[in-house]
């Protein structure tokens, strides 16, 4: 990895096609705002930043996400943390009674997306912190890919760019979860209530990112049903043409985790990817917050 220079902190980059690696930085203290600053402008320029080797309560997690703007509270309440709603559980540990303590469907689905696009503003970007790795053979399990969409939109040719010009994709929040609820007992199920706060919405298919101005390819596989007003015999092929696209591998980051990691992805300019390779007894815990974002232009 070659390090970068930066007024505050210190960066290098991945091993690989997209992000950066934040070092020298102890996320849990009261980072002054030049620190802070930094941090934010490298976070806007790179679908994905890591930070490892840090240790955070969920009280000073909360408090570094903050930092960066609004935070959302995520629609599965059953899976929040107690006494942090800002904090979703990422899990597959089942407490007493043989109930998830966390959300775990993001492995079983096995599906690239992003998250919460069904929102009529889509979270700007998400902040998974490490806490137990599953391990086997000393070789950690469970790796998150991330794609990188707005270097993927570049590489389209003129031709598919112009096709995409004006498109928008509906995204429906329960879309990947209905397809499978009857092939597996142990997915989730969305309450009525649940399905009524959030609604279809259309987004652009070509986004420009709020604070770089790039173009990104702005899909969920886990969420789009089809494209607004285009046919479900045209719009197919074209959206499996691009979900193939966005995640060829010279776009592609494989992270693997280790505890004490802290995972920030841009949800604009970013998909990703569980490896569901692990289960019990092999445990996964993470704690994500969410940050609110704005409506796609």
């Amino acid at each position: 990895m070659s390090v970068l220079s930066s007024p505050t902190i210190k960066m290098r980059k991945i091993d690989g096609p997209v992000g950066v690696e934040i070092v020298g930085v102890d996320l849990s203290r009261d980072l002054d705002d030049d620190t802070f600053r930094a941090i934010d402008q490298i976070y806007n320029t790179n679908p994905v930043v890591v930070v490892r080797e840090q240790k955070l309560t969920p009280a000073q997690q909360v408090a570094f996400s903050r930092r960066f703007g609004e935070l959302e509270i995520h629609v599965l309440k059953q899976y929040l943390l107690a006494g942090h709603p800002e904090i979703l559980v990422i899990s597959n540990i089942v407490d007493e009674n043989g109930k998830l303590i966390g959300l775990a469907d993001g492995g079983r689905v096995c599906v690239w997306h992003t998250d919460m696009s069904y929102l009529e503003r889509p979270s700007r970007g998400s902040m998974l912190y490490a806490i137990e790795v599953p391990e086997r053979d000393g070789i950690a399990r469970g790796d998150t890919q991330f794609a990188d969409t707005a270097t993927a939109y570049e590489a389209l040719s003129q031709e598919t760019k112009r096709k995409l010009k004006g498109l928008k994709a509906i995204h429906r929040m329960t879309k990947g979860y209905d397809a499978t609820s009857k092939s597996s007992g142990e997915r989730l199920a969305y309450t009525a209530e649940q399905r009524k706060e959030n609604p279809e919405r259309a987004h652009p298919i070509v986004r420009t990112h709020p604070a770089t101005g790039r173009k990104c390819i702005y899909l969920n596989p886990l969420c789009v049903v089809g494209i607004e007003g285009v046919p479900d015999d045209e719009s197919e092929p074209l959206l499996q043409e691009l979900y193939e696209h966005c995640t060829r591998p010279e776009f592609v980051y494989r992270h693997r985790w280790r505890k004490g990691d802290l995972v920030m992805w841009d949800n604009c300019a970013a998909q990703h990817l569980a490896t569901m390779d692990y289960a019990l007894p092999l445990t996964r815990l993470m704690h994500r917050t969410t940050l609110a974002g704005t409506v796609p232009f």
